[in-house]
């Protein structure tokens, strides 16, 4: 049985169901796909590069600080012993993981509220463009202002998995890429993290770097 976490057609909140933007998640139907490369749209390059850059809120995770404590979780789980584990779990794995988790069977069955994973990655998100390229768009632009802020070279491989949070109309992406540090085809390839906001048609990078291992 796949006990993998499935989003609803919409976001649970305070107990109430929330209709979030189908355009924004309309790659989030099965199971993950194969980890096949795939170039993004663009090309990675800044496109402002010359542009002062000020954006203050760079760089800045909302998980920054944060710790999970179960004697804190207030919720109603309905007197579902397995249900409460499940998403105990889950709520856990998120806060530790900072958004960036691999998918678990341990995880509840489906997600009412909260990040869930992008489930195929070869799906069309637009005619022509597969979730994996616009993944990989964001991702990165993301880069791209990781490489700038701090005078890098790193280079974008490709997309290994993504999660996503759907809000009203914005839906925060996070994104876990494969990048290579030197312009070397032989260098090593290393994992990298990338977070963006998508909100009225535009992406909106927040941050990027090595994942903590």
């Amino acid at each position: 049985m796949d006990m993998s976490p499935k989003s609803s057609d919409g976001e649970k909140k305070d107990g109430l169901l929330v209709e979030t933007d189908p355009m924004e998640v309309v790659a989030s139907s099965s199971l993950l796909g194969k980890r096949k490369v795939e170039s993004p749209t663009s090309d990675c390059s800044d496109d402002d590069e010359d542009a002062e850059d000020s954006d203050p809120n760079w760089d800045k995770d909302s998980f920054d600080g944060r710790e999970y404590h179960s004697s804190e979780d207030q919720q109603d789980y309905l007197n579902d012993e397995d249900f409460e584990r499940r998403s105990r779990f889950y709520k856990r794995t998120v806060v530790e993981t900072k958004g960036f988790f691999k998918p678990s069977e341990d995880f509840p069955t489906y997600i009412l509220a909260g990040i869930v994973t992008v489930w195929d990655l070869e799906a069309e998100v637009h005619p022509g463009v597969t979730c994996r390229q616009f993944l990989a768009d964001m991702a990165c632009m993301c880069l791209a202002k990781f490489n700038r802020r701090k005078e890098k070279n790193v280079k974008f491989e490709n997309v290994l998995r993504a999660n996503f949070h759907p809000k009203g109309s914005r839906t925060k992406y996070y994104i876990t890429f494969a990048a290579r540090e030197t312009d070397s085809p032989d260098a090593p390839l290393v994992e990298y993290q990338a977070k963006a906001t998508r909100y009225g048609g535009e992406t909106f990078p927040i941050l990027c770097r090595p994942t903590v291992q």
